[in-house]
C-alpha cells in the first residue's frame, strides 16, 4: 500500500508539470491574409525602388555626378540642362541605357525634378532635364510658339548620347511641361513612351489633343488629381484620344510636381518607364 500511494503521488505530480507547461505555451495568433488589388499592386512600392530623394544605401555604389551644359535652340538662344549619366553596376561594357527627358512646369526649372532624376539615375536610366525658354538659367525671353521646337532640340541631344539607347527612351512632363511632352512625343515616332502629369487642353497656345492619334501603339500615361479641376476634366477628354493611354487619379495631390507628396507617385511612374522603356541594353 505504501509503494502504491508513492507510485499515485508521483504520477500526480507529473500530470501537474505536464499541465502547467501546456498553460504556459503562448496561444499563436491566426495567420494575416493580406489581399491587394491589381491596381494597388502597381502602384505599390517594392522593396528596391527608391523614393526621390532618398540617400544611397551604404555599401552600394554612388551614382556619376550630374553634368551641367547649355544647348543651342534652332534660333541661337541657350537652353541649360543637366544630365544624369546612368548608374550601370554589372552592366557589359557598351551598354546602353534607356532615356528619360523631364520637362518642367511653368515658372519652374530643372532643379525641381533632381529629386526623381537622381532616383531614375539609380535605377539605371540615362536622364537629361531642362529649363524651358525663359525660365531658370535659360536664355529668354519666354516664347511658347518656340517651346516645341526647344523640346525637340533636347530631345535629340537625349538620344544622341552614346549611353542612351535612341529607341528605348521616353519623356516626362509636368502641367506645360506634359503639352510639350505629349507634343514632340506625338511628333517623334522613336519616343517609346510618354507620361504627362497634370496636363491641359490649352496651356499658353499649346494644344496636344488633335495629335494623341499619332501614338499608335504607344504607351501613354496620363495623371491628374481630382482637386486640380482643369487638369483632371482635360486629362478626362484627352487620354482616350491616345490608342494606348492609360490613367491614374488621385483625389487631393495637387497640380503637377506637387503630386510627389503622395508616397505612391514615384514609384509608380518608376515602374511604368521600367515596363515601357526596358532596362539597359547590350
Amino acid at each position: 500500500m505504501k509503494k502504491l500511494g508513492l507510485a499515485l503521488a508521483l504520477a500526480l505530480s507529473l500530470a501537474a508539470c505536464k499541465g502547467q507547461a501546456l498553460s504556459e505555451t503562448p496561444t499563436l495568433p491566426p495567420p494575416q491574409v493580406i489581399v491587394m488589388t491589381s491596381t494597388a499592386l502597381s502602384a505599390a512600392p517594392s522593396a528596391t525602388t527608391p523614393r526621390p530623394g532618398s540617400a544611397t544605401p551604404a555599401g552600394a555604389v554612388t551614382p556619376a555626378a550630374p553634368i551641367s551644359a547649355a544647348l543651342s535652340a534652332p534660333d541661337g538662344a541657350t537652353l541649360a540642362t543637366t544630365f544624369y549619366p546612368p548608374l550601370q553596376t554589372g552592366s557589359p561594357a557598351g551598354a546602353k541605357a534607356p532615356g528619360v527627358l523631364l520637362l518642367p512646369m511653368l515658372g519652374q526649372s530643372r532643379s525641381d525634378w533632381d529629386p526623381f532624376a537622381r532616383a531614375l539615375q539609380r535605377r539605371g536610366f540615362a536622364v537629361l532635364s531642362v529649363d524651358l525658354r525663359g525660365q531658370g538659367a535659360s536664355s529668354g525671353p519666354v516664347d511658347w510658339a518656340k517651346a516645341p521646337a526647344d523640346t525637340q532640340a533636347v530631345w535629340e541631344s537625349l538620344i544622341a548620347r552614346p549611353e542612351v539607347a535612341a529607341d528605348h527612351s521616353g519623356i516626362v512632363g509636368a502641367s506645360i511641361g506634359a503639352n510639350l511632352a505629349l507634343i514632340i512625343g506625338a511628333k517623334n515616332p522613336n519616343v517609346a513612351t510618354v507620361i504627362a502629369l497634370s496636363p491641359g487642353q490649352d496651356y499658353m497656345g499649346l494644344q496636344p489633343a488633335a495629335q494623341l492619334g499619332n501614338f499608335g501603339q504607344r504607351g501613354v500615361l496620363f495623371v491628374a488629381s481630382q482637386d486640380d479641376t482643369y487638369a483632371y476634366d482635360s486629362t478626362r477628354q484627352m487620354a482616350h484620344l491616345a490608342p494606348k493611354g492609360e490613367t491614374n487619379y488621385f483625389a487631393k495631390a495637387g497640380h503637377g510636381l506637387d503630386m510627389f507628396a503622395t508616397p505612391t507617385l514615384a514609384p509608380l511612374l518608376i515602374s511604368w518607364l521600367e515596363d515601357h522603356l526596358g532596362m539597359l541594353k547590350g
